[in-house]
């Protein structure tokens, strides 16, 4: 009887007589030859289909340009804030609203429309009455644990003085009469008006149209700095593929300074603003 042995992939012919040993060499050797010739099929296909998507993947180059720009400021804000102390609230505000009466009138006299003058709502300030209760020592002899020697502080409900207190604010497309405002209003302390000012902001408000132009410029840079260098490299610079824009920077004329939110001046009516794209381009 014949009998057929299947071990670890290897035929081995087995009957009532044992087989000999060149027989199981020969079997072994072309199972063996088998295993081999597929798996150099397998490497060459896995080496051919890198090589094909190496060489079918486009070439790129990623090339940063930037575009700065002087703009002026078309919008001025400034505000003043003024206070009133009376220890009667009626008193209190009947001065504000005479100090307010004050402001308004110097502003219209300087040239400001009414419509840009804005007054906010009064805040009210409480200064109430301490009773203050002298610290009494204990009798000769007694114990000194837990005096301090300090009197005792009573905040009472009854109000000592009224504070009242209102901001003024001006916007304005004049940028010569307001700045000089805000350093000329104080004069109204002579006339009994306890004023303070701040420093005026200028404002660009057409920053929205203006980056779209500040995209396209930065662009252009880019692909310029992108041609010079494929150029270089006996290359040709293929179409655009990415662009992405960083953070605008508005800095005060000829001044430089980034943050990563980007900064945005607000001191100076004159200012740069800086574009940056991130350009990438297919090399041919």
């Amino acid at each position: 009887m014949v009998q057929f042995n299947i071990l670890f992939g290897d035929i081995i012919m087995a009957d009532s007589k044992p087989a000999d040993s060149t027989s199981k060499i020969v079997v072994s050797l072309k199972a063996g030859g088998v295993f081999f010739a597929i798996a150099n099929v397998i490497c060459v296909a896995m080496i051919v289909w890198g090589y094909m998507t190496l060489k079918t993947e486009p070439k790129t180059i990623s090339v940063t340009g930037s575009h700065k720009k002087v703009i002026v400021s078309d919008l001025v804000t400034w505000s003043g804030t003024f206070s009133t102390k009376d220890p009667s609230l009626t008193n209190a505000y009947d001065s504000l609203k005479a100090a307010a009466d004050k402001v308004k009138a110097y502003l219209v006299a300087q040239g400001i429309k009414e419509p840009e003058i804005t007054f906010s709502a009064i805040t009210t300030n409480r200064r109430f009455h301490q009773d203050v209760i002298p610290a009494v020592a204990p009798p000769a002899g007694g114990s000194m644990t837990g005096f301090s020697g300090q009197p005792t502080i009573i905040t009472t409900d009854k109000v000592e003085m009224y504070t009242l207190v209102q901001t003024v604010s001006v916007s304005s497309g004049d940028m010569v009469k307001v700045p000089e405002i805000s350093r000329n209003i104080t004069s109204l302390i002579k006339d009994g008006v306890e004023i303070d000012s701040s420093a005026p902001s200028y404002i660009y408000t057409k920053l929205g149209e203006l980056k779209i132009d500040m995209l396209a410029e930065a662009t252009k840079d880019a692909t310029n700095r992108a041609t010079q260098i494929v150029t270089n490299a006996n290359g040709k610079l293929g179409k655009l593929v990415e662009a992405k824009m960083g953070v605008i920077q508005i800095n005060a004329k000829n001044t430089s300074g980034a943050t990563a939110d980007g900064n945005n001046d607000l001191t100076s009516l004159e200012k740069e603003i800086t574009a940056i794209v991130t350009a990438r381009f297919i090399v041919d």
